[in-house]
């Protein structure tokens, strides 16, 4: 993968942010040896970048190293989003979503049982009015016999 960014100081921010968040990968995230690769590749050319000439006077008066503790775990919490972003999802990630489809299948299956319950009930109650219409009716066939026997 090659990167590039302009040679202004726009640019020169941007790689110098970028370097910082992959040092950071490096340093704090077990990747596999094929992001390992990648992030150590885009590691070097942003080293190669930044050493150009032509951003000698750009500095921000602080240095790589200012970004302590307390910036790493929002550095962190930005790694798992961009890294996400470009290399897919997480193990973890996976599984949650793998979990979280299983529920929403349950929960389908559970929605469907209930609404065929439902029809199930309705034609029950259908079934037992035509019933009692049937019975109200054979109970005055026999009155009407019995009166006139």
């Amino acid at each position: 993968m090659k990167i590039e960014f302009e040679t202004d100081i726009n640019g020169y921010q941007e790689a110098r942010k970028f370097k910082l968040l992959i040092d950071s990968i490096l340093k704090h995230e077990k990747l596999d040896q094929s992001l390992n690769s990648l992030a150590s590749s885009l590691q070097e050319q942003l080293k190669e970048f930044l050493s150009n000439p032509e951003f000698a006077d750009f500095t921000d008066g602080g240095s790589d190293h200012t970004y302590s503790a307390s910036h790493d775990e929002s550095l962190t919490s930005g790694i798992s989003h961009l890294l996400g972003g470009l290399f897919g999802p997480s193990k973890h990630e996976v599984e949650l979503s793998k979990q979280r489809q299983a529920l929403i299948a349950r929960a389908e299956h559970a929605e469907h049982s209930a609404f065929e319950a439902l029809a199930e009930t309705g034609e029950i109650g259908r079934e037992r009015d035509q019933l009692k219409e049937k019975l109200k009716q054979l109970e005055a066939k026999l009155a009407n016999t019995e009166e006139n026997a």
